[in-house]
């Protein structure tokens, strides 16, 4: 379909609007948008949430991590299913959560991937950057155009 495409654009004085248009629409299906629904282990970098039971190691780990600048080290998410699948998710093209048992840490251990560091005021409502790892039921989303996993 896209050689056809592109030898209808090249055989008239130039490419129309219909073919330019499917084109474009071609090559965002190439754009990956992967997921995994299941157990293992999840190591978060940048901005998260922590939502911790009354035990303070099994809870809720919402991980997002951003865009900072070009120069900036990225923030991101690795994480390695009980399947088999290992995943890496930068900056934000990725996103994940995980219900098990956690572990977190203010501030970036020295990297520099957390330009600013909020404190929780206690409740662990709001989203700071830190690194976490939770190893439990994981769902990771991903939109990077070469795929997350491996």
């Amino acid at each position: 379909l896209l050689d056809s495409l592109l030898q209808e654009s090249h055989s008239q004085d130039g490419p129309d609007m219909k073919t330019i248009f499917a084109l474009l629409a071609l090559a965002g299906i190439g754009a990956a948008r992967e997921s995994y629904h299941g157990s293992g282990e999840m190591k978060c970098y940048g901005d998260m949430s922590v939502s911790l039971y009354k035990d303070n190691t099994n809870g809720f780990l919402d991980c997002r991590p951003s865009w900072g600048s070009p120069a900036a080290p990225p923030q991101g998410i690795i994480a390695d299913g009980d399947d088999g699948t290992h995943w890496v998710m930068v900056d934000d093209k990725g996103s994940g959560d995980c219900l098990g048992d956690i572990t977190y840490f203010y501030g970036d251990l020295g990297l520099g991937y957390c330009d600013r560091l909020m404190l929780d005021d206690g409740h662990q409502t709001r989203m700071f950057c830190g690194y976490a790892t939770c190893t439990g039921e994981m769902n990771l989303e991903c939109t990077m155009l070469s795929g997350c996993h491996g």
